[in-house]
């Protein structure tokens, strides 16, 4: 019988099998993706119950941490963080929580729990960031400015050493879905399409900063990737603090 397992990088398998002993089985899964989606639905129930329906009114989204220049403006720079796990309608979260399973469990699974966290939430900092300097009169929120991120990743696995011809149909259902996602935005007046093309340049930029090409500098690799990353967001907010 043909083995038709896909076979992953060295860095895969050293980062599937850390040095977390005999607590390594309370690590296995993809229990990050799902403790995002468990808060994102709670942080909805919230704003359901201050908003008393399920479209939530702006003063709600705004008083929640939404993107929205002036508190950003005013020192709030968290606003640039928050909006990925506030939503407008019980449509609109249903929706991207369905991306979020999708595309969550692919990332993680090969990039592991944390680095999946990072890219999470490094790609919707840069698609609030896009979106701020884009859109400085509207109030946004939404996961998927990191789901955006997210498809980004998958699209690009197949370009990223020793992913090379393993990932290539995903890799192409994923631009696919994103292309198709961008066109119908174009159509949609109240979609943050600017926000989508900032997550979109997060995730690709994630791929550059958490993909190590070998296992010896794989922790190297992770550290600069993060060390860059922490210097682009303090140096994005400071900018957008002082400029916008």
């Amino acid at each position: 019988m043909q083995n038709n397992k896909v076979k992953m990088p060295d860095w895969y398998y050293r980062r599937k099998y850390p040095l977390y002993g005999r607590f390594r089985k309370y690590f296995q899964g993809n229990w990050m993706t799902n403790s995002i989606l468990i808060i994102t639905v709670a942080v909805y129930l919230v704003e359901v119950l201050l908003s008393g329906s399920f479209t939530i009114s702006g003063q709600v989204l705004e008083q929640l941490g939404a993107r929205w220049n002036p508190d950003i403006v005013a020192g709030e720079w968290w606003r640039l963080f928050t909006p990925i796990f506030l939503h407008v309608t019980i449509y609109h979260i249903a929706f991207n929580m369905a991306a979020l399973m999708y595309a969550g469990t692919i990332v993680e699974e090969v990039y592991g729990h944390f680095k999946f966290l990072l890219i999470y939430l490094f790609s919707g900092f840069c698609g609030n960031l896009i979106s701020a300097f884009f859109k400085p009169n509207t109030i946004s929120a939404g996961a998927s400015t990191s789901l955006f991120g997210l498809f980004a990743v998958i699209a690009l696995l197949q370009v990223v050493s020793g992913f090379k011809h393993q990932f290539t149909e995903l890799s192409k259902g994923a631009v696919v879905l994103i292309v198709s996602n961008l066109i119908f935005n174009l159509f949609m007046p109240s979609v943050d399409i600017a926000g989508h093309l900032g997550g979109l340049v997060g995730g690709a930029i994630s791929v550059l900063l958490w993909s190590p090409k070998s296992i010896r500098w794989h922790a190297i690799h992770d550290i600069l990737g993060t060390l860059v990353a922490l210097a682009t967001v303090i140096g994005a907010a400071w900018y957008v603090l002082n400029l916008i």
